[in-house]
């Protein structure tokens, strides 16, 4: 298997061949000038990848997921907040794709659509940052509430 994903709702990372779009995924949260991928495909998921694609498919509560896709041969990863777009028997697994961003660089470097939280999130440290605390704003984004 060539990449793994990763979301908190999982208990391991999750195995797959290939994931189409994680270029493109990967040139869009290096620059945000560079239009991100408006899906991302899951090809050949292995079985407890798929057990997990069809509790997700079931959840009408957390339609949203923040995934990291890592591919394994060198490790590269791309964190990006999907909504699962299509899945199911003889159809490609495919993410709906929100935003994107480094997870390494652990900086703001993202694009697309964000949720409210992530914006305040944002907004919070770069104001603590300007009442004399020297820093940067960094943060790991988390998964967007389902009221977001």
């Amino acid at each position: 298997m060539g990449f793994v994903i990763e979301a908190g709702d999982a208990a391991e990372p999750l195995p797959c061949r290939l994931v189409l779009g994680f270029r493109e995924a990967l040139s869009a949260a290096e620059d945000p000038a560079v239009a991100m991928p408006a899906r991302l495909v899951i090809v050949e998921p292995d079985a407890m990848t798929d057990d997990w694609l069809a509790r997700w498919s079931e959840d009408d509560v957390q339609v949203r997921r923040t995934v990291t896709i890592c591919r394994t041969h060198d490790g590269t990863k791309v964190t990006a907040v999907v909504t699962l777009a299509s899945y199911g028997r003889g159809t490609a697994t495919s993410l709906a794709v929100e935003s994107v961003t480094l997870p390494q660089r652990r900086r703001i470097v993202r694009s697309g659509v964000h949720p409210k939280s992530f914006l305040d999130a944002v907004l919070s440290r770069v104001r603590q940052g300007q009442q004399g605390s020297a820093g940067v704003a960094s943060f790991e984004p988390s998964d967007p509430s389902p009221s977001a």
